[in-house]
């Protein structure tokens, strides 16, 4: 009897045990959170001396974020905090795969802490203000999309369609609470009290074709029941995306073409500085020549350094007869 009653216990777990993530799949709440900013999930613990933890599914010892037995604590984008009479957890700059199911809690041991389990889905954009309100969102090829619909009103049918969602642009329509999904289009439904009612949309593995108007709503795509509206842009991943206005590789080009003019300046430079010098020395080593043509004004100023001239007549006749002589001075 004991083994029966074993027996129906362990596959009454194991019909509540979510196999995809490990944790009971009890209600739990639903956070949402914008890709590239923060989300805080407040916990609710015993005292700020017990040890705190908070972790991923399926939460075993590897899976711990961050815990400590302080009032604070941080640990990269994870942080624990004691405020307002409370402890919060944060992650900071959020990421796609950041979406899942968490555990927060408090206990000296795993056997015997309290814990609070939560979801977090991290969005692309969160439309609340109605058809008028609606955004745009910049996405490129294979990647996924996530938009939260906000509402205030409940209505039974949930349907996620594309353009004028006339008849066959329904990509999804379901009157279950649960997830469902068609192909690469996911519909889901949450509801939190006294929030309102959300609805999640998804497109995975996008393509350019993907580009479009979208509409996510409650109640008959042809009615005029409430509905958000946004557009998507799909760009091909090998270009840039709208939203991208700078690659690290096109800086890390610009400055490598920035470097190599730098470097080629002053290797021309140095070839000028080498060809200037070799003349210069070249220049240096010819032989120096004087000449004696600014002398010559000098001595023609200076009596003492005049020239004297003397001529002899030599008579061709008697050899008897005395030679003539005449002088020639140069004029004072």
């Amino acid at each position: 009897m004991e083994v029966c009653h074993t027996l129906i216990c362990f596959f009454f777990l194991f019909s509540l045990q979510d196999g995809s993530t490990g944790l009971v799949s009890a209600q739990v709440s639903v956070y949402s959170g914008i890709e590239g900013e923060d989300v805080t999930v407040e916990c609710s613990f015993p005292s700020y001396r017990t040890r705190k933890f908070f972790c991923k599914e399926p939460c075993d010892k590897e899976d711990i974020l961050i815990e400590t037995t302080g009032a604070s604590a941080q640990s990269g984008r994870y942080s624990i905090d004691y405020k307002h009479g409370g402890f919060f957890v944060t992650i900071t700059q959020l990421t796609k795969s950041d979406s899942g199911r968490y555990r927060c809690g408090a206990g000296t041991s795993w056997t015997q802490a309290s814990y609070k389990d939560f979801e977090i889905i991290v969005v692309d954009a969160m439309l609340d203000g109605g058809p008028s309100a609606e955004k745009t969102i910049n996405a490129r090829t294979g990647g996924n999309i996530a938009v939260r619909c906000s509402f205030t009103e409940y209505k039974a049918k949930k349907y996620f369609c594309k353009e004028e969602c006339k008849q066959g642009d329904n990509l999804v329509e379901t009157i279950s609470k649960s997830d469902q999904g068609n192909g690469r289009y996911r519909i889901r439904y949450t509801q939190i009290i006294p929030t309102g009612y959300f609805v999640y949309v998804s497109i995975e593995q996008l393509t350019q074709s993907d580009s479009g108007w979208y509409r996510c709503g409650l109640g008959r795509p042809d009615s005029k029941d409430l509905y958000q509206r946004f557009r998507l842009i799909v760009t091909d991943a090998l270009t840039t995306s709208p939203k991208t206005t700078e690659h690290p590789e096109t800086t890390k080009g610009v400055v490598l073409y920035v470097f190599l003019a730098l470097v080629v300046l002053v290797i021309v430079s140095s070839l000028s500085v080498l060809v200037f010098c070799r003349k210069r020395i070249c220049k240096d080593k010819e032989p120096h020549v004087e000449t004696q043509c600014a002398s010559e004004p000098e001595a023609e100023d200076d009596p003492s350094q005049h020239a004297y001239s003397e001529i002899a007549f030599v008579s061709v006749g008697s050899s008897d007869e005395p030679p003539l002589y005449s002088t020639v001075n140069n004029p004072q």
